[in-house]
């Protein structure tokens, strides 16, 4: 040892201190007993010469601590506080980085699935028992579906249980109607608790605290959590996390023992097993923590017995959920998820096929990394065809294919050359790799192309290997490259938040960077469509049917256009394309809109027999449908049947007391039927409500006599967008 401290110094090197020491002993005697056991020695012998030399190190760093230090003349005590106060001083940094994203808790629009998810779905507003909760997947459909209807297997009752508690206190305490807004500021609270956590981890990783900062300061700022705070659905993710950084947090702190007794044992995999569960109630990548926590268990320390418990726990799990939920099986259309329709009818062979379906699962995996690095111009849906097929091995985009992997492979390797000075680097590496496998669709089937908001738990991976390869560097270069990162992260995070502010704008900004996404340039049109602006509405539906033209929700929302435009043949010209087998997009679950609205237009047409079995079939479907009644209760007049008409039309005004299109259209009806005061009584109503109304006028002059030489006429009517016109 002399002699080497010698030649350190001869070198110009700094010699060892005493801490340094003590820390390499303790690295020697927590990894590397195995190293004994390969030279022959005796297992029981290794671990208790191990035991004894870190009982030694104890003592010495006691007595360390206890003398006063004679550089700086500061006191153990004091150098702890002065400790204490730089650490305090670094959670709060970490956490107000946060607090920019609290800005969301204004907004005032739903977005895109929370519809589904959240205030249609009877499960998240409290309105079902808990034992049907638990029956039921993440959109509030069963796991075991009717037929034509079908379940994602996105199994989630601890997140949608927290929406149902949250709807509840909302309704009690004022918040009704909206309900957005404390639901986003959880989600907020949920992200700076995470934040807090990430530090505690990098910590325990035994990162410096300088490091240590910035690292959790990145995943604090990263840009793909936007979609996770503003995005409730993405609350999954998050919340997920959560319980996996307190999953590893409690996994290092055992590392401090370098043996369990049997109730200890038993009580250090209940509660890993615990927190396992409760992530991966959360969303389904959090059921593999207690398999990262093997992984790191299998590098850092190869207690053997303990890695089998490990994986014996998390298959038991995995099995359970697996079997509960019905299989992994899920059926996800065409625009969502393209790749795994590629097959030989579309390139000419099964080879080609599946060339195709592997080289571009594996671009998807590369753009996954370019978004955990360095996140740009995203989009909240990479649908067909945002990012086109890789067809061919010379695809240049496979460079970003190559450059993912070895990256990977050049950060396990160097990972497990530190394993024993800086295991942040190899866990890091894990928390990427091991959650992102559910979502690389080589194994499940995802029910998105790229998702954002799935990258939440590894950019927590992300942040450890940050801390570890910075702490490890060069200072004054590391530190420079890591903090011109923040600032990057930090910028394009609040950018992004603003994109968020509603639906209006996400979607035009999306638009401008992603007008090749079929769903993207659909959503862009739908708003424009809800603003009434029809026309403009019409040219990004007929652009995102260029790309893709077997899209029946589009052509739909297309044809209700065309009928808000009085232009009827062509709007019928869609439907009949829809019915030719251009169905994608419509299923049970929303086929009364193409029903009702085709209902309306036969009966526009005069075509009042198939209006009325279509309007029927919708209306059964579903009831609530103000417009869909008038016409059926017009459609039933015309034919002579009064009162199946009057039926109708009195349905149609349960819905929408205030139509005077629907009153006028009884007023003609009990006219018909020779009920004079029921009809002047009728007529009233609708003078009340729209005197100007052509139709209530005609009517006016014809019920009271002033145009014997006229006929009553019915009139339909259909919401136009951003108008009333009933």
């Amino acid at each position: 040892m002399v002699g080497t401290t010698s030649g350190q110094k001869a070198n110009g090197r700094v010699p060892r201190t005493v801490g340094e020491l003590l820390q390499d002993v303790e690295v020697i005697c927590r990894t590397d007993v195995q190293g004994l056991d390969a030279a022959g020695a005796d297992t029981a012998a290794a671990r208790s010469l191990a035991a004894e030399l870190l009982e030694c190190c104890d003592k010495v760093a006691k007595a360390q601590r206890a003398k006063p230090s004679l550089s700086n003349g500061q006191t153990a005590k004091g150098k702890l506080q002065h400790s204490q106060r730089h650490m305090i001083v670094a959670y709060a940094i970490v956490v107000s980085l946060t607090l920019p994203y609290y800005v969301c808790v204004r907004y005032r629009s739903w977005f895109v699935d929370e519809g589904f998810a959240i205030y249609r779905n009877p499960d998240a507003r409290g309105e079902t028992f808990v034992l049907e909760v638990l029956k039921h997947d993440f959109w509030g459909t069963s796991l075991n579906p009717p037929e034509g209807y079908v379940t994602h297997k996105s199994w989630r009752p601890l997140i949608t249980l927290m929406y149902a508690a949250e709807w509840q206190l909302c309704a009690r305490f004022g918040y009704a109607g909206f309900e957005m807004k404390p639901m986003r500021l959880l989600s907020c609270l949920i992200h700076s608790l995470n934040a807090a956590l990430m530090l505690a981890v990098l910590l325990q990783a035994r990162i410096p605290l300088r490091w240590a900062g910035l690292a959790a300061a990145l995943f604090a700022t990263h840009p793909v959590h936007i979609e996770n705070i503003v995005y409730l659905v993405g609350r999954a993710d998050s919340f997920s996390t959560t319980f996996y950084l307190l999953t590893i947090l409690f996994y290092l702190r055992s590392l401090r023992t370098i043996t369990l007794s049997p109730l200890r044992a038993l009580w250090f995999y209940a509660v890993l097993a615990v927190l396992n569960i409760l992530s991966g109630l959360c969303k389904e990548p959090g059921f593999t923590a207690l398999f990262f926590v093997a992984c790191v268990e299998t590098a850092l320390r190869c207690r053997w017995g303990h890695v089998l418990g490990l994986l014996a726990s998390f298959a038991a799990i995995a099995g359970l959920r697996t079997w509960y939920v019905g299989g992994t099986d899920a059926g996800f259309g065409y625009v969502d998820t393209p790749i795994r329709y590629q097959d030989a009818r579309l390139h000419g062979s099964e080879s080609q096929a599946l060339l195709v379906r592997t080289l571009s699962y594996l671009f998807q995996h590369g753009y996954y990394a370019q978004l955990l690095v360095l996140p740009w111009n995203q989009s909240w849906d990479y649908s067909y065809e945002s990012l086109p097929m890789v067809t061919s091995v010379a695809d240049l985009r496979l460079q970003l294919i190559i450059a993912a992997y070895l990256s990977v492979a050049a950060l396990a390797c160097h990972g497990m050359r530190l394993r024993g000075k800086c295991p942040s680097v190899l866990m890091g590496l894990g928390l990427i790799v091991v959650p992102f496998v559910p979502m690389s669709n080589l194994f499940f089937l995802v029910g998105t192309t790229i998702g954002e908001r799935l990258l939440y738990p590894l950019t927590a991976g992300w942040s450890l290997v940050v801390g570890g390869l910075g702490s490890r560097c060069s200072w004054r270069c590391a530190w420079i490259v890591a903090a011109a990162g923040l600032s990057v992260y930090t910028i394009n995070s609040n950018i992004r938040m603003s994109h968020w502010e509603s639906p209006a704008v996400l979607f035009l900004k999306d638009a401008q960077h992603w007008n090749g996404s079929v769903k993207v340039l659909h959503a862009k049109a739908s708003e424009l469509q809800a603003l009434g602006e029809l026309e403009e509405a019409l040219h990004y539906y007929q652009k995102s049917l260029d790309i893709f033209d077997d899209q029946a929700i589009t052509d739909y929302c297309i044809a209700r256009i065309l009928i808000n435009l009085g232009r009827f043949t062509e709007a019928h010209q869609r439907f009949e394309k829809i019915l030719n087998g251009h169905g994608i997009g419509l299923h049970d679950g929303n086929d009364f809109l193409w029903m009702t609205d085709l209902g309306y237009l036969l009966v526009q047409l005069g075509s009042d027999q198939n209006g009325a079995h279509y309007l029927q079939e919708g209306l059964n479907r579903m009831p609530y449908n103000c417009y869909g009644w008038n016409a059926l209760g017009v459609a039933q007049a015309r034919q002579g049947q009064l009162e199946q008409a009057h039926a109708s039309l009195t349905q149609s005004l349960q819905c929408d007391p205030e139509s005077a299109v629907t009153w006028s259209n009884l007023a003609v009806l009990y006219a018909y039927g020779n009920a004079g005061e029921q009809a002047s009584e009728a007529l009233q109503q609708a003078l009340r409500l729209n005197a100007s109304h052509p139709a209530v006028a005609h009517n006016l002059q014809v019920l009271q006599g002033l145009s014997p030489h006229l006929q009553p006429r019915f009139e339909l009517y259909i919401p136009y967008p951003g108008r009333g016109g009933r």
